[in-house]
């Protein structure tokens, strides 16, 4: 008989600073019946010996090891070993309250409706609880359209407050392993595409701590995986002329950001992207210039899009 109700996914990569307080915060939820699987992504530092410590103190803690393949993988890999009915994920150098598990999973049963639940929290720097401060996300039931037009705009979901129906990952496949950053923003926007429901929790049940090696802290990465996670799942129908000309301007900005230090590759690959949103041959002649004059087409291309934007947006 399975008596796992949550499979909670710690993806580690050279965490042993952090980790220890991160399973501490699950070997104290209230809620016991759960499974924790880490899966160490190709560690180099003791992260792997401490994970191992765990497992054989609580048969409740797996450990899966693996080559480097980044986040997104790691995770998959979780999922695909999760036996619960629920996911919940954590990273591991943040950390939950102890009555994480037991208030979400009161929660699904005041809303059934809802495939995934989530929660307020805490945000704090290095080590330094002391420092926290009101994370400050969206609260209330959200139907599948209204989801998705709030998320459009921006991730308000927090990865390690999300506990998720496991049919509705098995559904919607696993996260995109080709993104470097902000995957579970897509998955959120995949399964509000899906048509799955959403419920923010006013409750403050996480931690998330910031440091210096947190990947959010690489601002071309996150802007390449921002406006390509805009492109990705961009969908006419549910939007404002006003929300595609908003998109719209921050991909050309972010186009032109790589453009100027001659990263070519990653410019091609969001203008490429944008001819499903744009639609006509300016795109199309964007990308030509681009591509023939690299660097040198900063100027000509910052023009392209002014009169893109004025044919379509005004």
């Amino acid at each position: 008989m399975n008596d796992t109700i949550v499979s909670v996914i710690m993806p580690v990569f050279n965490a042993g600073q952090f980790i220890a307080e991160a399973v501490d915060s699950v070997i104290k939820q209230t809620f016991n019946r759960w499974e924790l699987i880490i899966v160490n992504d190709g560690s180099t530092d003791d992260t792997r010996s401490i994970a191992e410590k765990y497992v054989a103190a609580d048969a409740r803690i797996k450990l899966i090891t693996q080559e480097n393949k980044k986040l997104s993988a790691a995770r998959n890999t979780g999922i695909t070993a999760a036996k619960g009915e629920w996911i919940a994920f954590l990273d591991a150098d943040d950390f939950w309250v102890p009555e994480k598990l037991e208030k979400q999973l009161a929660a699904t049963e005041k809303h059934p409706a809802a495939g995934v639940i989530f929660s307020d929290g805490f945000v704090f720097y290095n080590n330094d609880v002391k420092t926290a401060q009101h994370y400050g996300t969206v609260v209330g039931y959200f139907a599948p359209a209204d989801i998705y037009k709030l998320e459009y705009r921006g991730n308000y979901i927090p990865v390690l407050s999300v506990l998720v129906k496991k049919k509705e990952l098995d559904t919607v496949g696993p996260q995109d392993e080709k993104l470097r950053a902000c995957e579970d923003w897509d998955y959120w926007l995949r399964l509000a595409l899906q048509g799955v429901s959403f419920y923010g929790m006013e409750e403050k049940l996480f931690y998330y701590r910031k440091h210096a090696s947190n990947m959010s802290n690489d601002n071309s990465l996150m802007s390449l995986a921002n406006a390509a996670i805009f492109i990705k799942n961009f969908k006419r129908e549910l939007l404002s002329t006003e929300d595609i000309s908003r998109i719209t301007g921050f991909v050309n900005r972010t186009i032109c950001s790589f453009i100027k230090p001659g990263k070519i590759n990653e410019a091609l690959f969001l203008n490429n992207g944008m001819y499903n949103i744009s639609g006509h041959g300016l795109r199309k002649f964007g990308s030509f210039i681009i591509d023939k004059l690299g660097r040198r087409s900063y100027y000509l291309i910052r023009l392209v899009f002014k009169i893109d934007t004025m044919l379509n947006y005004r």
